[in-house]
């Protein structure tokens, strides 16, 4: 039985811990897309029994398997040699479906399916409804952008209930080609992964989504342990959680490890100019603490602030290192918009840790 609340709460329920969810949809975050169906309607052909009666059904099939209400749908399809696809929410209960002629020529029915249901996937979890987690530009942005893929690929997959069929869509979209030049070996296909040269290099941190191979490794995880839809019934939400961990990973050594580096960098400076007001309030740098710091942070970091606090006088102690925790508390804002107040309660627990034992 179609219900779009229910079809959310799956969608929510097997969304990717770094795919942040968004606040609900309202009039302004939708401003100015009013007009987007009827430039389709002028310039695409619409999805229909009466035009487009195959893709019609498999659309219907799709909305049917996700518990989407087919009125919620409006799709076209438009001429262009290139495969994509793309959903715009329109209103909080309704979305624009946009297919390329160069995607339909190339999926076979299953494919398709899987397609539209990663688009569907957008609209149930109201990516690009609004940007409360994005900060454009910022390598935060890209990477939540990169993992709302991974999220609408689990609603592709769960449309079809298909592994091989799901991960051939990926495949045929990497390579842009057709069942005559293609042998679906997906086990050679995810063998590419081993011949990158430098992965913890990663990808383009701008780039809005993952590699296929990290695409296709990602869905794997997932339909380990989830077979169909029906499947979500008996999940615990840890097992959602374990195949999470193992995706992050996945994206840590082969996608963005160096933004993420960069946000432990963030939170060990910040353990360390904390830790550093905490001491000088407290009036004495004792022998236990300064072993803490050395088990936690290293020697050399050890070392530093020792130098550090032999280098100003008392009066002027206070002000440089509130100046440098301040610095580092806004480059951090700055850099992770949405995520620093996490990064400063890491270091900040850490500095805690250090000082009070």
């Amino acid at each position: 039985m179609v219900d779009l609340d229910r079809a959310r709460r799956i969608a929510d329920f097997i969304r990717i811990s770094e795919d942040k969810p968004s606040k609900s949809v309202g009039p302004h975050d939708l401003k100015g897309r009013e007009d987007h169906k009827d430039t389709m309607l002028r310039h695409g052909v619409l999805i229909s029994k009466s035009v487009t009666p195959s893709l019609h059904d498999q659309l219907n099939s799709v909305c049917e398997s996700l518990y989407i209400p087919r009125e919620c749908v409006t799709a076209f399809v438009y001429n262009s040699p290139e495969v994509q696809a793309d959903c715009l929410i329109d209103s909080p209960d309704t979305c624009v479906l946009r297919f390329t002629s160069g995607l339909i020529n190339l999926m076979d029915e299953n494919e398709f399916k899987f397609v539209a249901g990663h688009e569907l996937g957008h609209f149930l979890l109201g990516h690009g409804a609004c940007s409360q987690y994005l900060s454009e530009g910022t390598s935060e942005d890209f990477m939540v952008r990169r993992a709302r893929e991974l999220s609408a690929d689990r609603l592709g997959y769960l449309s079809i209930g298909n592994q091989e069929e799901s991960l051939q869509a990926i495949i045929k979209t990497a390579s842009g080609l057709n069942n005559q030049f293609l042998r679906f070996d997906v086990a050679s296909f995810m063998s590419q992964t081993n011949m990158i040269s430098n992965p913890s290099k990663g990808e383009s941190k701008n780039s809005t989504h993952p590699s296929m191979l990290i695409r296709c490794r990602s869905l794997l995880w997932f339909a380990m342990s989830v077979h169909s839809i029906e499947d979500l019934d008996r999940l615990t939400q840890e097992t959602i959680h374990q195949i999470d961990s193992r995706v992050v990973k996945d994206l840590e050594k082969f996608v963005d490890g160096q933004v993420r580096l960069r946000k432990t960098e963030f939170e060990k400076d910040i353990s360390v100019w904390k830790s550093a007001l905490l001491i000088y309030h407290s009036g004495s740098f004792t022998k236990e603490v300064q072993q803490r710091l050395q088990d936690i942070l290293g020697e050399e970091t050890l070392q530093s602030i020792k130098s550090f606090f032999e280098l100003y006088s008392k009066e002027e102690l206070l002000s440089e290192i509130t100046q440098r925790l301040e610095e580092t508390l806004k480059r951090s804002s700055h850099e992770f918009p949405s995520s620093a107040q996490n990064i400063e309660n890491a270091g900040y627990k850490v500095a805690y840790k250090i000082v009070e034992g």
